[in-house]
């Protein structure tokens, strides 16, 4: 892929370097999953933990060692980006733990994060996010999961769905509301523990390994909570902002490949006696696509590089790198299909599996509608902000 976007100054030497570093590795040990859909979740753990043996983890928590300091959410970006470009199940294989483990490392006590974050960054450690139930998709106060006090433990009760790594993960991060009446906590739950049910594996049109399970009273200890009793939804939304300019990312890099495949087949495929890279509504579309493609990755990187280095609040130019770079990405991809015709909609071809995975992007971690919610009440509030 190339890589002239990181000539922005949005970056530092530093992350130019980890793109060259993370580009050459992935273009060989990824290259081999790019067509696996990884419904079983084999595929995704075997490149997780490859990924941890090329201690590509490490840049998914906050500091050198993974217990202190900040995230650098621009590396994550750009790592997502290339896995995007890559294999989709790649950016499966590390996103979807990464959003399991930021919780704890983020908010998780030191004797949490001393045991855990080890496993994670060695590639032992398959984490997940519990959150969604199948009434509570986007209002996640509605979550019905209860957390009942039991002596030093809590019972954990309910049935959780869109839960990726259902039946696989080592560890659940588990939002529940406590039964008395103290909000929702987040609790590190043992993926071994006695109670869970896995119901189903979902079959969706990308390769995530969701699924849905209930909890029977599921004990967890009391120093398992994640971060403070009751404060479990401040958590999971602040995960969520952070994360969510990562999505924006790995769109980022469905839509640059699909850029590449559609000006590769604009040269070699020939109509009205010419390739149709020389009929002028072709180049109309190549040029729109990578207009988007640039605008989305502004924004990507924009939100990604005011976490990194800007005390301003991040929800609004999170949603935005969100909701624009899912749906220009769905967009570009579009029109690569368009520009291949009928192999275009062939089961298998890279820009049909592109269509496929990309769509669900626009759903998962915050729907489009939900990030201009989030847009709009914001600027909403800067008005009233201003007229006090």
């Amino acid at each position: 892929m190339n890589l002239d976007h990181l000539d922005w100054p949005f970056f530092q030497r530093a992350h130019r370097e980890l793109a060259e570093r993370f580009s050459t590795w992935s273009s060989t040990t990824l290259a081999a999953f790019e067509a696996d859909e990884g419904g079983d979740g084999r595929a995704a753990r075997n490149i997780f933990q490859r990924l941890a043996q090329g201690r590509w983890l490490e840049t998914s928590l906050p500091g050198q060692d993974g217990s202190a300091g900040l995230l650098d959410l621009r590396a994550m970006s750009i790592i997502r980006e290339l896995c995007g470009y890559s294999s989709a199940i790649a950016d499966v294989a590390i996103s979807e733990p990464w959003l399991g483990i930021l919780p704890l490392a983020l908010f998780g006590s030191d004797a949490l994060k001393n045991a855990y974050l080890p496993q994670y960054r060695a590639g032992e450690l398959l984490p997940a996010f519990a959150l969604s139930e199948p009434e509570a998709g986007s209002d996640a106060a509605a979550i019905t999961t209860t957390a009942r006090r039991h002596g030093d433990h809590y019972l954990l009760n309910g049935r959780k769905t869109w839960t990726s790594n259902s039946g696989l993960a080592d560890l659940y991060v588990v939002f529940a509301q406590l039964e008395d009446g103290g909000g929702i906590s987040a609790f590190a739950l043992d993926g071994r523990a006695d109670g869970i049910v896995l119901e189903e594996r979902l079959r969706v049109l990308s390769p995530h390994t969701v699924g849905t399970w209930t909890l029977n009273d599921c004990r967890v200890p009391r120093d398992h909570v994640v971060g403070e009793p009751g404060q479990g939804l401040k958590i999971a939304l602040a995960v969520l902002q952070i994360f969510r300019p990562t999505v924006g990312a790995a769109a980022v890099g469905f839509a640059r490949r699909a850029l590449r495949e559609a000006i590769l087949r604009s040269v070699e495929r020939t109509a009205f006696k010419k390739p149709i890279a020389e009929h002028q509504l072709i180049q109309a579309k190549l040029a729109g696509m990578a207009a988007r493609i640039d605008a989305s990755a502004l924004l990507v990187y924009r939100a990604a590089w005011q976490h990194d280095c800007s005390a301003k609040d991040n929800a609004r130019a999170a949603a935005m790198a969100k909701w624009q770079a899912t749906e220009a990405a769905c967009s570009v991809i579009d029109e690569a299909v368009q520009i291949f015709g009928g192999q275009g909609v062939l089961n298998g071809t890279v820009v049909e599996r592109l269509y496929r995975h990309a769509r669900a992007f626009r759903i998962f971690d915050g729907t489009s509608e939900i990030q201009q919610l989030i847009i709009a009440r914001d600027l909403l509030g800067q008005l009233r902000r201003a007229g006090s």
